[in-house]
């Protein structure tokens, strides 16, 4: 068709290439210019949209699900926690329940308890575990609480499993109610519970240990509570069945299991004080044959003859200290030293020496002893009529004999072997609870009442463990031992009344300052018998009334060194020595009544980081301790 003038002919051209513009094939890129680099823009420009869309809708999507199983496990924690904190409700509790009862040997209550423990202890690990209570225990601020819930959980089912099972299964055997019977110890019924306890008492060891380990900061309160309770109450059974285990070793030999024994007891009188507790007033020997213990001899001081030269050598550091008081010849001297041991070697070899009869071992027991016994038998009659209480036991033998028998010196002694008679008898005859009994034998050594030595070590191995050897302390712990020892013959030791306080100072480099004080006060009423005023070093009228002569030493810190010495303020003079490791030094004192004196003792000590030990010589009258610093040494410990 012919083209018009002017151009028309390319304006047709133009609006048929529009019209095509859809339906371009390859061969019509290269002939319209910029038409293919538009296309593909726009063709590019959809398709990035669509993969951000594309991309958009993903990353909601995976926000979603990622947040829904964050949602979803969380909440299965929490669920978790719950029901955790639910199984465990009272478990703690339950293990003293169950302890007690299996010590009881009522068998199906322990077992019912033992089940109950184990369902909850069950639950509580199945609860526990899983991935995600293993996420949640890689997790800031709450992850720490949550792994020691699940070690706290693992430890007490297996303890339930375990060591409480078996101890269940031999509490028939263990039975203290039938376990002594009329003063006799059934032998055969400790040795089918040896095993079964000693490996108990491993592995509540283990687990005690397991538990304390755990951190204690950082908590969450109720897991901070929790891990505290779990603490204490695995402590204390482990501490009672390495008791036991201990007993099952030792006991049956020490019981006459292999053969007779035969034991020295000594009753001591603390009211004129000695080393390890007071004066040997009044003697005894014990018998135990198959498990049969009896009281076969009771006798006082009186029938004790001393030596001209020593019986026994302690070796020569012991020598210097004491040699000048004759302990190894003189039986009232014998227990000088406030380690046990060595009173209890002395009298064993003067009572081998002198009566020719073998001793096994030496028990020693005061008036305060006697009333743990009396807190077990109950009330026992006295040959005189009266009646010995727990309560009154002590006042009758340090106050009441001295006055009534006043100038009959004889008579009192048999007054005062007749009390120790009547308590042991009542304790061995098998009508006191014996639960109750060994409960209150456990009380009286720990509180040095009652003490015990053995020449075989294995026998004072499992002795020390229960407490009763009476042992002096020997380490690098900070140290503050007072020791008082009557010389002058006087009854008067209990009206005294002793304040000790042990300070230390602050850290700086190796060493810091120490101070311990001692104040004692004579409450020595002034209408005492003259027997019991009366002194041996110095004649009636030269000396105010009341007034009684001690020996007083003062242990310290191994390692320490004195840096001053005062009575009442003003410096006083001493003699220097050390015993088993430790510092000590010795001076003369004068108690008179209602006049206090103090002796201060000052130290340059090496820094250690054990917790301060202050031991507490038995006495009369408890101590009223002062303070003994504890915060300078957690900042020593800190630092």
């Amino acid at each position: 068709m012919p083209g018009k003038p002017g151009g028309g002919e390319e304006r047709t051209e133009h609006v048929l290439i529009v019209k095509r513009t859809p339906a371009i094939t390859g061969s019509d890129y290269e002939s319209v210019p910029g038409a293919a680099l538009a296309v593909g823009a726009l063709d590019g420009a959809a398709a990035a949209a669509q993969r951000s869309r594309r991309r958009r809708r993903f990353t909601v999507a995976g926000v979603v699900v990622v947040g829904g199983l964050i949602l979803l496990a969380a909440g299965v924690l929490v669920g978790q926690v719950l029901w955790v904190r639910s199984d465990l409700a009272g478990a703690p509790d339950k293990l003293g329940v169950l302890q007690d009862r299996a010590l009881d040997g009522d068998v199906p209550a322990a077992r019912q308890t033992l089940a109950q423990v184990g369902a909850a202890t069950g639950r509580a690990r199945s609860h526990s575990a899983g991935p995600v209570w293993w996420l949640g225990s890689k997790l800031p601020f709450v992850g720490s609480s949550l792994g020691t819930t699940r070690e706290l959980v693992v430890s007490l089912d297996d303890l339930a499993d375990g060591p409480l099972a078996n101890l269940v299964a031999v509490a028939d055997k263990i039975n203290p109610d039938t376990l002594v019977r009329d003063g006799t110890v059934d032998l055969a019924a400790l040795d089918e519970a040896r095993e079964p306890i000693i490996n108990g008492s491993t592995e509540v060891s283990v687990a005690s240990r397991r538990v304390q380990s755990l951190p204690s900061t950082g908590l969450l309160g109720p897991v901070r509570q929790a891990r505290s309770e779990a603490v204490e109450k695995i402590g204390k059974l482990s501490s009672l069945l390495d008791g036991a285990a201990e007993a099952v070793r030792i006991g049956p030999g020490m019981l006459g299991a292999n053969g007779p024994r035969t034991y020295f007891i000594a009753f001591q009188n603390n009211a004129e004080i000695k080393g390890t507790g007071g004066l040997l007033g009044v003697f005894g020997v014990l018998t135990a044959n198959h498990g049969k213990v009896d009281l076969v001899r009771t006798a006082s001081n009186t029938e004790l003859r001393d030596f001209p030269l020593p019986v026994v050598d302690l070796g020569p550091e012991f020598n210097q200290n004491y040699g000048p008081l004759f302990p190894g010849a003189i039986w009232s001297n014998a227990n000088s030293s406030p380690h046990f041991p060595y009173a209890g070697r002395t009298w064993a070899a003067m009572y081998e020496h002198q009566f020719g009869t073998h001793i096994d071992g030496v028990i020693a027991a005061d008036p305060e002893m006697l009333a743990h016994l009396l807190r077990a038998t109950g009330p026992v009659p006295l040959p005189d009529g009266r009646v010995a209480t727990a309560d009154n036991v002590a006042r009758i033998v340090e106050v009441d004999a001295y006055a009534e028998y006043d100038g009959k010196r004889s008579d009192r002694k048999d007054f005062l072997r007749g009390v120790a008679e009547a308590a042991f008898h009542a304790a061995l005859n098998g009508k006191a609870p014996s639960r109750k009994l060994l409960a209150e034998l456990g009380d009286a050594g720990r509180a040095q009442r009652l003490q015990i030595w053995s020449p075989r070590a294995e026998e004072m191995a499992g002795l020390r463990q229960a407490h009763l050897t009476g042992e002096m302390y020997q380490g690098p712990a900070p140290y503050a031992g007072i020791v008082l020892n009557n010389v002058s013959g006087a009854k008067l030791d209990y009206y005294l009344d002793r304040n000790i306080s042990y300070t230390l100072g602050t850290c700086n480099g190796d060493h810091r300052s120490g101070r311990i004080a001692v104040k004692l006060t004579n409450e020595a009423p002034s209408n005492l018998p003259t027997f019991v005023t009366d002194r041996i070093d110095a004649p009636r009228g030269t000396y105010p009334p009341g007034q009684s002569r001690l020996q007083l030493s003062i242990y310290m810190t191994e390692g320490a060194e004195i840096t001053g010495v005062a009575l009442d303020g003003k410096q006083i003079n001493f003699n220097s020595g050390t015993e088993l490791g430790h510092p000590r030094i010795t001076m003369w004192i004068y108690p008179t009544p209602r006049l206090p004196l103090e002796v201060t003792v000052n130290t340059r000590e090496p820094v250690r980081y054990e917790m301060p030990i202050v031991p507490i010589q038995p006495m009369a009258r408890a101590v009223e301790a002062g303070s003994v610093d504890e915060t300078s040494v957690a900042n020593c410990i800190r630092n």
